[in-house]
């Protein structure tokens, strides 16, 4: 009986034990910490290497957040009184957004990793901007990221425009899950 786990799994409960003071296990010196972190690190990145592959794991929720955060500017959303919406995933999922909207620099994320995104309405112009903060440590504050292309804040429809990439459409998109391999056949389905 063997157990299943990646790089990234080990990587983290390594670093786990060694916050809470456990002793590592000998073997662990000859891979722990920076043998194993590159291939943790470099196992995120093969899971979105591509903005293709950025556009299926990080679209839908950019999509969903673009969307409402465009409601708010154009007074639409509902609730009206709605000021923040907070989101749960898991540290996969927080590379896979970060990727997507390029402010990711090589990092093992943490299990408390957390990325804020905020949108304002600058009380002089009326205009809306977003500014992302990141997390990695809950012992340090969040630290600000920039978006390629545009200042620290950024305006709302610049920062939408430059991921348009990844944001589903649901019409260019109804084929994206589709077999690219004309002899593929699909499995029939079976129910209990």
């Amino acid at each position: 009986i063997g157990f299943k786990f990646s790089s990234q799994t080990l990587s983290l409960n390594i670093i786990l034990q060694e916050e809470y003071g456990l002793q590592l296990p000998d073997w662990t010196k000859e891979y722990y910490p920076e043998k194993l972190q590159f291939l943790a690190e470099q196992a995120l990145i093969y899971n979105i290497y591509t903005r293709e592959m950025q556009k299926i794991k990080a679209g839908p929720f950019l999509t969903k957040m673009f969307t409402e955060m465009k409601n708010k500017a154009s007074n639409t959303l509902a609730p009206k009184e709605r000021k923040m919406y907070i989101y749960t995933g898991h540290d996969s999922t927080v590379v896979n957004i970060m990727h997507a909207l390029k402010v990711w620099k090589r990092q093992l994320p943490r299990y408390s990793a957390m990325l804020l995104v905020e949108t304002h309405k600058n009380k002089e112009t009326g205009e809306y901007y977003v500014e992302l903060y990141f997390r990695n440590n809950p012992k340090e504050p969040a630290q600000p990221l920039t978006v390629p292309g545009c200042d620290f804040q950024c305006p709302l429809e610049k920062f939408v425009k430059l991921s348009a990439d990844v944001v589903i459409d649901s019409d260019l998109d109804a084929d994206r899950c589709k077999s690219k391999n004309e002899e593929f056949t699909e499995p029939p389905l079976r129910g209990p």
